[in-house]
């Protein structure tokens, strides 16, 4: 975070959740992943789009934030995660773990159904809340909020981008204007061919880090408290997100 005066950062332990990690159906945006989701409100039936063009074989980073915040919106999965509608692609097992058939295996030729859990939910629900408490964090550190945000640049390589309204839906990014979003893909491995190629990037990236200050959440006496507020959907305080709900 920061400006052409100064520039600081931080490290949240969001997990491997958007690369697929620790998501039974989760996998990297490769080809036979679920890339983007959406779900008809009325129905619950999904339509996919697969990275690759072939039969869904699970599910990477972007769809996951698709498929959970389409599921909310649905109202099919209340604040907590837990699915609260009745629906033929809702199924629960003998211990009474919900969970959503996004791919039926008879439909994509696999031995078994393409779906997402509640226990894959909560993982996610705890990932995306790493993400938005370290973001408030640092700028209540420097006694700023939301409002002071004018752009977001979302780098790596989760999927082809993700879609910034769903990630806002969940609660993973400030409710701000969505046009103040830009993905930028893998910008540390284009970051690292500019510095193999150009002297003069080299140069930058090092005065870049000797300007950056590094803040520690672990030393933040509020970060735990933004962190279990942010473990809900979208958060447990609604009034940071108040054009979630809006259709």
């Amino acid at each position: 975070f920061g400006n052409n005066e100064f520039l600081m950062s931080c490290a949240c332990s969001a997990g491997p959740a958007f690369e697929g990690g620790d998501i039974s159906c989760g996998m990297r945006a490769t080809d036979g992943a679920i890339e983007a989701c959406t779900i008809d409100r009325d129905t619950l039936e999904p339509t996919l789009t697969v990275v690759g063009g072939e039969a869904p074989a699970g599910i990477c980073g972007s769809g996951i934030i698709d498929i959970i915040a389409e599921l909310f919106r649905a109202g099919a999965i209340n604040g907590k995660g837990k699915f609260i509608r009745e629906n033929p692609r809702i199924l629960h097992d003998e211990h009474g773990m919900g969970s959503y058939v996004i791919a039926r295996r008879e439909d994509t030729g696999s031995i078994k159904d393409v779906v997402i859990n509640e226990v894959d939910i909560d993982n996610f629900i705890r990932a995306k809340g790493a993400i938005f408490s370290a973001t408030q964090t640092m700028l209540a550190s420097l006694g700023f909020d939301a409002s002071a945000i004018e752009q977001v640049y979302v780098a790596g390589g989760i999927g082809s981008g993700i879609n910034m309204k769903n990630a806002v839906t969940i609660g993973m990014f400030p409710d701000i204007p969505l046009d103040h979003f830009h993905y930028i893909g893998n910008s540390s491995q284009a970051g690292a061919y500019a510095m193999l190629l150009s002297s003069q990037a080299r140069e930058k990236v090092f005065e870049l880090g000797r300007s950056m200050t590094y803040l520690e959440l672990s030393n933040e006496p509020g970060y735990m408290d933004e962190f279990v507020a942010a473990c809900f959907l979208p958060h447990t305080d609604r009034s940071l997100f108040p054009s979630v709900g809006e259709a």
